[in-house]
Protein backbone atom coordinates (compact mmCIF):
# COMPACT_ATOMS: atom_id res chain seq x y z
CA UNK A 1 0.00 0.00 0.00
CA UNK A 2 2.66 2.28 0.77
CA UNK A 3 4.49 1.24 -2.93
CA UNK A 4 0.89 2.24 -3.85
CA UNK A 5 0.79 5.80 -1.99
CA UNK A 6 4.19 6.82 -2.98
CA UNK A 7 3.03 6.16 -6.81
CA UNK A 8 0.42 8.33 -6.35
CA UNK A 9 2.69 10.98 -4.74
CA UNK A 10 4.74 11.39 -7.97
CA UNK A 11 1.50 12.06 -10.13
CA UNK A 12 0.69 14.96 -7.43
CA UNK A 13 3.88 16.15 -7.81
CA UNK A 14 3.63 16.65 -11.84
CA UNK A 15 0.33 19.58 -10.05
CA UNK A 16 0.62 21.69 -7.48
CA UNK A 17 -1.57 24.70 -5.95
CA UNK A 18 -2.85 25.39 -2.88
CA UNK A 19 -6.40 23.24 -2.60
CA UNK A 20 -4.28 20.35 -3.91
CA UNK A 21 -1.48 20.38 -1.50
CA UNK A 22 -4.21 20.14 1.09
CA UNK A 23 -5.90 17.52 -0.37
CA UNK A 24 -2.70 15.65 -0.46
CA UNK A 25 -2.05 16.54 3.28
CA UNK A 26 -5.63 15.22 4.05
CA UNK A 27 -5.46 12.32 2.33
CA UNK A 28 -1.82 11.59 3.82
CA UNK A 29 -3.81 12.35 7.52
CA UNK A 30 -6.56 9.49 6.37
CA UNK A 31 -4.57 7.29 4.84
CA UNK A 32 -5.42 4.57 1.90
CA UNK A 33 -8.26 2.79 2.82
CA UNK A 34 -8.06 -0.91 4.50
CA UNK A 35 -10.20 -4.07 4.70
CA UNK A 36 -10.48 -3.28 8.64
CA UNK A 37 -12.36 0.41 7.25
CA UNK A 38 -16.02 -0.65 6.94
CA UNK A 39 -16.93 1.36 4.00
CA UNK A 40 -14.50 -0.52 2.06
CA UNK A 41 -14.56 -3.83 3.81
CA UNK A 42 -15.97 -5.49 0.40
CA UNK A 43 -13.46 -3.80 -2.17
CA UNK A 44 -10.62 -5.64 -3.44
CA UNK A 45 -8.07 -2.53 -2.66
CA UNK A 46 -5.50 -5.48 -2.11
CA UNK A 47 -5.52 -5.91 -5.81
CA UNK A 48 -5.78 -2.46 -7.02
CA UNK A 49 -2.93 -1.42 -4.31
CA UNK A 50 -0.42 -4.18 -6.18
CA UNK A 51 -1.26 -1.76 -9.51
CA UNK A 52 0.64 0.34 -11.42
CA UNK A 53 -0.78 3.83 -13.06
CA UNK A 54 0.64 6.62 -15.04
CA UNK A 55 -0.67 9.95 -16.44
CA UNK A 56 -2.09 9.46 -19.84
CA UNK A 57 -0.20 11.17 -22.76
CA UNK A 58 -2.67 12.89 -25.31
CA UNK A 59 -2.48 12.02 -28.91
CA UNK A 60 -5.20 13.86 -31.49
CA UNK A 61 -8.66 12.79 -31.46
CA UNK A 62 -10.87 13.29 -33.81
CA UNK A 63 -14.94 14.21 -33.41
CA UNK A 64 -15.95 11.44 -35.81
CA UNK A 65 -13.97 8.43 -33.28
CA UNK A 66 -16.77 8.90 -30.81
CA UNK A 67 -20.02 10.13 -32.76
CA UNK A 68 -21.50 6.46 -32.12
CA UNK A 69 -20.94 7.69 -28.04
CA UNK A 70 -23.43 10.59 -28.47
CA UNK A 71 -26.90 10.17 -27.41
CA UNK A 72 -28.99 11.92 -30.39
CA UNK A 73 -30.79 14.22 -27.56
CA UNK A 74 -27.45 15.70 -26.85
CA UNK A 75 -26.06 15.82 -30.08
CA UNK A 76 -25.20 19.54 -29.19
CA UNK A 77 -24.91 19.50 -25.59
CA UNK A 78 -22.09 17.27 -24.43
CA UNK A 79 -18.86 18.13 -22.27
CA UNK A 80 -15.79 15.36 -23.10
CA UNK A 81 -13.37 14.62 -20.80
CA UNK A 82 -10.50 12.67 -22.23
CA UNK A 83 -8.94 10.28 -19.63
CA UNK A 84 -9.97 12.56 -17.46
CA UNK A 85 -9.06 16.48 -18.98
CA UNK A 86 -12.05 18.40 -19.86
CA UNK A 87 -11.52 19.06 -23.64
CA UNK A 88 -13.56 22.16 -24.77
CA UNK A 89 -12.21 21.96 -28.52
CA UNK A 90 -14.25 18.25 -28.61
CA UNK A 91 -17.48 19.37 -26.64
CA UNK A 92 -19.85 21.15 -28.33
CA UNK A 93 -21.98 23.38 -26.48
CA UNK A 94 -24.10 25.18 -29.26
CA UNK A 95 -27.48 24.75 -28.15
CA UNK A 96 -27.23 25.65 -24.68
CA UNK A 97 -28.68 28.64 -23.79
CA UNK A 98 -25.62 31.41 -23.41
CA UNK A 99 -26.93 32.54 -19.81
CA UNK A 100 -25.04 29.17 -18.63
CA UNK A 101 -21.44 29.59 -17.21
CA UNK A 102 -19.57 26.65 -18.39
CA UNK A 103 -15.47 26.71 -17.28
CA UNK A 104 -12.50 25.29 -16.90
CA UNK A 105 -11.98 25.08 -13.05
CA UNK A 106 -8.97 26.99 -13.08
CA UNK A 107 -10.55 29.65 -14.99
CA UNK A 108 -13.17 29.50 -12.56
CA UNK A 109 -11.36 29.74 -9.50
CA UNK A 110 -10.48 33.09 -10.78
CA UNK A 111 -14.05 34.58 -11.89
CA UNK A 112 -16.20 32.57 -9.33
CA UNK A 113 -12.98 32.48 -6.83
CA UNK A 114 -14.72 33.39 -3.67
CA UNK A 115 -17.76 30.87 -4.27
CA UNK A 116 -15.73 27.99 -5.34
CA UNK A 117 -13.05 28.79 -2.42
CA UNK A 118 -15.42 28.59 0.18
CA UNK A 119 -16.87 24.86 -1.34
CA UNK A 120 -13.42 23.33 -1.32
CA UNK A 121 -12.49 24.49 2.00
CA UNK A 122 -15.75 22.81 3.36
CA UNK A 123 -15.29 20.15 1.11
CA UNK A 124 -11.70 19.49 2.65
CA UNK A 125 -12.74 19.81 6.05
CA UNK A 126 -15.54 16.90 5.64
CA UNK A 127 -14.22 14.95 3.10
CA UNK A 128 -13.60 11.23 4.83
CA UNK A 129 -13.18 9.20 1.29
CA UNK A 130 -9.76 8.82 0.60
CA UNK A 131 -10.37 8.56 -3.07
CA UNK A 132 -12.92 11.85 -3.30
CA UNK A 133 -9.37 13.78 -1.82
CA UNK A 134 -7.30 11.76 -4.43
CA UNK A 135 -9.55 13.67 -6.71
CA UNK A 136 -9.13 17.29 -5.61
CA UNK A 137 -5.27 16.46 -5.42
CA UNK A 138 -4.71 14.75 -8.91
CA UNK A 139 -7.32 16.75 -11.27
CA UNK A 140 -6.09 18.57 -13.62
CA UNK A 141 -8.72 19.93 -16.06
CA UNK A 142 -12.09 20.29 -14.12
CA UNK A 143 -15.15 22.06 -15.06
CA UNK A 144 -17.51 24.82 -13.41
CA UNK A 145 -21.24 24.71 -14.75
CA UNK A 146 -23.28 27.43 -13.45
CA UNK A 147 -26.76 27.42 -14.07
CA UNK A 148 -28.75 31.24 -13.59
CA UNK A 149 -32.16 30.94 -11.15
CA UNK A 150 -34.90 30.35 -12.70
CA UNK A 151 -33.22 28.88 -16.27
CA UNK A 152 -34.74 25.63 -17.46
CA UNK A 153 -32.49 23.93 -19.72
CA UNK A 154 -34.79 22.78 -23.15
CA UNK A 155 -32.11 19.51 -23.13
CA UNK A 156 -30.17 16.54 -21.63
CA UNK A 157 -26.39 17.70 -20.97
CA UNK A 158 -24.18 14.69 -22.01
CA UNK A 159 -21.13 14.15 -19.82
CA UNK A 160 -18.94 11.51 -22.06
CA UNK A 161 -15.59 10.02 -20.44
CA UNK A 162 -13.42 9.07 -23.16
CA UNK A 163 -10.96 6.52 -22.52
CA UNK A 164 -8.18 6.23 -25.21
CA UNK A 165 -6.34 2.98 -24.20
CA UNK A 166 -3.09 4.35 -23.52
CA UNK A 167 -0.94 2.45 -20.59
CA UNK A 168 -2.72 1.89 -17.72
CA UNK A 169 -3.48 5.58 -16.50
CA UNK A 170 -5.36 7.76 -13.51
CA UNK A 171 -8.30 9.74 -14.56
CA UNK A 172 -9.54 11.87 -12.48
CA UNK A 173 -12.47 14.00 -13.89
CA UNK A 174 -13.54 16.88 -12.02
CA UNK A 175 -17.30 18.56 -12.47
CA UNK A 176 -19.14 20.90 -10.30
CA UNK A 177 -22.62 21.87 -10.87
CA UNK A 178 -24.42 24.72 -9.51
CA UNK A 179 -28.11 25.24 -9.91
CA UNK A 180 -29.11 28.83 -9.43
CA UNK A 181 -32.91 29.13 -7.52
CA UNK A 182 -36.06 27.10 -9.36
CA UNK A 183 -33.43 26.01 -12.62
CA UNK A 184 -33.64 22.93 -14.16
CA UNK A 185 -31.58 20.51 -15.86
CA UNK A 186 -30.75 17.35 -16.63
CA UNK A 187 -27.30 15.46 -17.31
CA UNK A 188 -26.44 11.66 -18.31
CA UNK A 189 -23.14 10.96 -17.69
CA UNK A 190 -21.27 7.69 -20.17
CA UNK A 191 -18.18 6.69 -21.21
CA UNK A 192 -16.37 5.06 -24.18
CA UNK A 193 -13.43 3.66 -25.64
CA UNK A 194 -10.70 0.68 -23.94
CA UNK A 195 -7.89 0.97 -21.67
CA UNK A 196 -6.86 -0.03 -18.39
CA UNK A 197 -7.69 2.98 -15.93
CA UNK A 198 -8.00 3.85 -12.00
CA UNK A 199 -11.33 5.87 -12.61
CA UNK A 200 -11.65 8.45 -9.80
CA UNK A 201 -14.30 11.06 -10.85
CA UNK A 202 -15.75 13.53 -9.01
CA UNK A 203 -19.06 15.63 -9.11
CA UNK A 204 -19.97 18.45 -6.44
CA UNK A 205 -23.69 19.55 -6.55
CA UNK A 206 -25.62 22.81 -5.02
CA UNK A 207 -28.56 22.94 -5.45
CA UNK A 208 -30.04 26.29 -4.62
CA UNK A 209 -33.72 27.35 -3.35
CA UNK A 210 -36.34 25.49 -5.79
CA UNK A 211 -33.54 23.81 -8.29
CA UNK A 212 -34.24 20.54 -9.80
CA UNK A 213 -31.33 17.98 -10.79
CA UNK A 214 -31.86 14.74 -12.63
CA UNK A 215 -28.35 13.07 -12.93
CA UNK A 216 -27.88 9.89 -14.73
CA UNK A 217 -25.08 7.46 -14.76
CA UNK A 218 -24.47 4.77 -17.22
CA UNK A 219 -21.01 4.92 -17.13
CA UNK A 220 -18.96 0.91 -18.35
CA UNK A 221 -15.74 1.69 -18.03
CA UNK A 222 -13.97 -1.57 -19.38
CA UNK A 223 -13.60 -5.20 -17.68
CA UNK A 224 -10.01 -4.73 -16.27
CA UNK A 225 -10.61 -1.26 -14.94
CA UNK A 226 -11.49 0.42 -11.59
CA UNK A 227 -14.12 3.05 -10.89
CA UNK A 228 -14.05 4.80 -7.73
CA UNK A 229 -16.27 7.88 -7.52
CA UNK A 230 -18.01 10.49 -5.39
CA UNK A 231 -21.36 12.38 -5.87
CA UNK A 232 -21.68 14.99 -3.32
CA UNK A 233 -24.54 17.64 -3.01
CA UNK A 234 -26.16 20.20 -1.01
CA UNK A 235 -30.21 20.84 -1.62
CA UNK A 236 -31.69 23.87 -0.24
CA UNK A 237 -35.22 24.54 0.42
CA UNK A 238 -37.62 22.78 -2.21
CA UNK A 239 -34.45 21.75 -3.87
CA UNK A 240 -35.12 18.41 -5.66
CA UNK A 241 -32.39 15.93 -6.60
CA UNK A 242 -32.74 12.34 -8.47
CA UNK A 243 -29.90 10.20 -9.04
CA UNK A 244 -29.90 7.42 -11.32
CA UNK A 245 -26.69 5.14 -11.60
CA UNK A 246 -26.59 2.08 -13.90
CA UNK A 247 -23.27 -0.22 -14.27
CA UNK A 248 -22.35 -3.99 -15.52
CA UNK A 249 -19.36 -4.04 -13.21
CA UNK A 250 -15.42 -4.06 -13.59
CA UNK A 251 -12.80 -5.20 -11.27
CA UNK A 252 -14.43 -2.90 -8.88
CA UNK A 253 -16.68 -0.62 -9.07
CA UNK A 254 -17.86 1.73 -6.28
CA UNK A 255 -19.93 5.13 -5.73
CA UNK A 256 -19.78 7.18 -2.69
CA UNK A 257 -22.57 9.24 -2.24
CA UNK A 258 -23.05 11.76 0.54
CA UNK A 259 -26.35 14.02 0.20
CA UNK A 260 -27.23 16.92 2.27
CA UNK A 261 -30.81 18.46 2.90
CA UNK A 262 -30.17 21.37 4.16
CA UNK A 263 -33.48 23.29 3.26
CA UNK A 264 -37.36 22.53 4.15
CA UNK A 265 -38.89 20.13 1.72
CA UNK A 266 -35.68 19.87 -0.04
CA UNK A 267 -36.24 15.87 -1.47
CA UNK A 268 -33.85 13.31 -3.15
CA UNK A 269 -33.88 9.58 -4.97
CA UNK A 270 -30.96 7.56 -5.03
CA UNK A 271 -31.52 4.57 -7.45
CA UNK A 272 -29.39 2.52 -8.60
CA UNK A 273 -28.59 -0.90 -10.63
CA UNK A 274 -26.37 -3.06 -10.78
CA UNK A 275 -25.71 -6.45 -13.19
CA UNK A 276 -22.92 -8.75 -12.85
CA UNK A 277 -20.88 -11.58 -13.94
CA UNK A 278 -17.44 -13.20 -14.40
CA UNK A 279 -15.46 -11.83 -11.29
CA UNK A 280 -16.74 -8.32 -11.67
CA UNK A 281 -17.62 -6.45 -8.79
CA UNK A 282 -19.95 -3.33 -7.77
CA UNK A 283 -20.28 -1.71 -4.15
CA UNK A 284 -22.21 1.03 -3.15
CA UNK A 285 -22.14 3.27 0.00
CA UNK A 286 -24.69 6.39 0.39
CA UNK A 287 -25.64 8.78 3.29
CA UNK A 288 -28.63 10.86 3.12
CA UNK A 289 -28.01 13.91 6.14
CA UNK A 290 -31.49 15.30 7.14
CA UNK A 291 -30.61 18.28 8.48
CA UNK A 292 -33.95 20.76 7.92
CA UNK A 293 -37.63 19.95 8.99
CA UNK A 294 -39.90 18.49 6.11
CA UNK A 295 -36.83 16.65 3.87
CA UNK A 296 -37.54 13.50 2.28
CA UNK A 297 -35.63 10.97 0.69
CA UNK A 298 -35.20 7.62 -1.41
CA UNK A 299 -32.50 4.89 -1.94
CA UNK A 300 -33.68 2.33 -3.81
CA UNK A 301 -30.66 -0.16 -5.45
CA UNK A 302 -31.14 -3.43 -6.96
CA UNK A 303 -28.37 -6.03 -8.00
CA UNK A 304 -28.51 -8.91 -10.38
CA UNK A 305 -25.40 -11.49 -9.81
CA UNK A 306 -24.19 -14.42 -11.41
CA UNK A 307 -20.74 -16.59 -11.91
CA UNK A 308 -18.40 -14.99 -9.49
CA UNK A 309 -19.55 -11.72 -9.21
CA UNK A 310 -20.23 -9.36 -5.77
CA UNK A 311 -21.60 -6.56 -4.66
CA UNK A 312 -22.11 -4.90 -1.14
CA UNK A 313 -24.08 -1.64 -0.09
CA UNK A 314 -24.31 0.36 2.48
CA UNK A 315 -26.35 2.74 3.46
CA UNK A 316 -27.20 5.00 6.33
CA UNK A 317 -29.74 7.44 6.45
CA UNK A 318 -28.66 10.12 9.48
CA UNK A 319 -31.96 12.46 10.86
CA UNK A 320 -30.62 15.40 12.38
CA UNK A 321 -32.79 16.43 15.66
CA UNK A 322 -33.96 19.84 13.92
CA UNK A 323 -35.45 17.48 11.23
CA UNK A 324 -39.13 17.23 12.34
CA UNK A 325 -41.27 15.39 9.85
CA UNK A 326 -38.86 13.75 7.63
CA UNK A 327 -39.45 11.16 5.59
CA UNK A 328 -36.61 8.23 4.55
CA UNK A 329 -36.58 5.20 3.27
CA UNK A 330 -34.23 2.73 2.31
CA UNK A 331 -34.04 -0.45 0.57
CA UNK A 332 -31.53 -2.84 -0.98
CA UNK A 333 -32.44 -5.93 -3.02
CA UNK A 334 -30.47 -8.30 -4.55
CA UNK A 335 -30.95 -11.54 -7.38
CA UNK A 336 -28.45 -14.62 -6.94
CA UNK A 337 -28.24 -16.15 -10.05
CA UNK A 338 -25.65 -18.64 -9.37
CA UNK A 339 -23.74 -19.67 -6.23
CA UNK A 340 -20.54 -18.39 -6.20
CA UNK A 341 -21.84 -15.24 -6.57
CA UNK A 342 -22.61 -13.29 -3.19
CA UNK A 343 -24.36 -9.52 -2.59
CA UNK A 344 -23.65 -8.16 0.82
CA UNK A 345 -25.59 -5.71 2.01
CA UNK A 346 -25.89 -3.37 5.02
CA UNK A 347 -28.64 -0.28 5.40
CA UNK A 348 -28.83 1.39 8.78
CA UNK A 349 -30.97 4.29 10.20
CA UNK A 350 -29.24 7.50 12.78
CA UNK A 351 -32.28 9.17 13.92
CA UNK A 352 -32.44 12.00 16.36
CA UNK A 353 -35.92 13.11 16.15
CA UNK A 354 -38.75 12.78 17.49
CA UNK A 355 -41.73 13.06 14.40
CA UNK A 356 -40.09 11.04 11.75
CA UNK A 357 -41.27 8.50 9.16
CA UNK A 358 -38.49 6.04 7.96
CA UNK A 359 -37.76 2.65 7.08
CA UNK A 360 -34.80 0.39 5.88
CA UNK A 361 -34.43 -2.98 4.53
CA UNK A 362 -32.55 -5.63 2.53
CA UNK A 363 -33.57 -8.91 0.47
CA UNK A 364 -31.24 -11.40 -1.38
CA UNK A 365 -32.95 -14.44 -3.10
CA UNK A 366 -33.04 -16.36 -6.48
CA UNK A 367 -35.20 -16.71 -9.02
CA UNK A 368 -38.60 -17.88 -7.19
CA UNK A 369 -38.91 -21.69 -8.80
CA UNK A 370 -42.57 -21.43 -8.87
CA UNK A 371 -42.70 -18.66 -11.11
CA UNK A 372 -40.50 -20.75 -12.88
CA UNK A 373 -42.64 -23.60 -13.14
CA UNK A 374 -45.22 -21.29 -14.23
CA UNK A 375 -43.94 -20.43 -16.90
CA UNK A 376 -42.96 -23.92 -18.12
CA UNK A 377 -46.55 -24.82 -17.66
CA UNK A 378 -47.14 -22.19 -20.52
CA UNK A 379 -44.84 -23.65 -23.03
CA UNK A 380 -41.88 -21.40 -21.86
CA UNK A 381 -38.20 -22.64 -22.08
CA UNK A 382 -36.41 -22.68 -18.83
CA UNK A 383 -33.85 -19.66 -20.22
CA UNK A 384 -36.21 -17.77 -21.88
CA UNK A 385 -38.50 -17.77 -18.55
CA UNK A 386 -35.32 -16.56 -16.92
CA UNK A 387 -34.65 -14.01 -18.99
CA UNK A 388 -38.55 -12.97 -18.20
CA UNK A 389 -38.16 -12.71 -14.79
CA UNK A 390 -34.41 -11.37 -14.43
CA UNK A 391 -35.94 -8.30 -16.80
CA UNK A 392 -38.94 -7.92 -14.63
CA UNK A 393 -37.02 -7.72 -11.51
CA UNK A 394 -35.18 -4.88 -13.48
CA UNK A 395 -37.75 -3.41 -15.42
CA UNK A 396 -38.53 -0.98 -12.87
CA UNK A 397 -35.08 0.64 -12.81
CA UNK A 398 -34.81 0.51 -16.57
CA UNK A 399 -37.98 2.45 -17.08
CA UNK A 400 -37.32 5.09 -15.06
CA UNK A 401 -34.83 6.30 -18.21
CA UNK A 402 -36.54 9.17 -19.76
CA UNK A 403 -34.44 9.29 -23.08
CA UNK A 404 -35.19 6.25 -25.50
CA UNK A 405 -31.78 6.09 -26.79
CA UNK A 406 -29.93 5.26 -23.31
CA UNK A 407 -33.28 3.10 -22.59
CA UNK A 408 -32.71 1.00 -25.54
CA UNK A 409 -28.97 0.82 -25.19
CA UNK A 410 -29.27 -0.36 -21.45
CA UNK A 411 -31.71 -2.71 -22.34
CA UNK A 412 -30.22 -4.43 -25.01
CA UNK A 413 -27.07 -4.74 -22.70
CA UNK A 414 -29.07 -6.01 -19.75
CA UNK A 415 -30.33 -8.53 -22.58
Amino acid sequence: MQEFLTQLHRLFQTNGNAFREKSWARLLELGLPTKSDEAFRYVPLRELYKSSFGFPQFAPIEKESFADAILPECVHSYLVFVDGHFSPVLSDLSSLPQQIVLLPLEEAMRSHGSFLQQHLARSLKEENDPFALLNLGLHQKGVFFYLPPHLQMPCPVQVLYLFTGNNPVVSCPRLHLVLGAQSKLSCVATCYGQGTQLFVPATEITLEEGAKLEWIQAVECPADSWQLESVRASLKKNARLCARNFTFGAKAVRQSYRIVLKGEEASADLNGLWVLKGNHTAHVHAVVEHEAPSTRSMQLFKGVLSDASQSSFEGKILVRKEAQKTEAYQLNKNLILSQGAIANSKPNLEVFADDVKASHGATVSQLDPDQLFYLSTRGIDRITAQHLLVSGFCREMIEQIPYDSLFQKLGRRLL
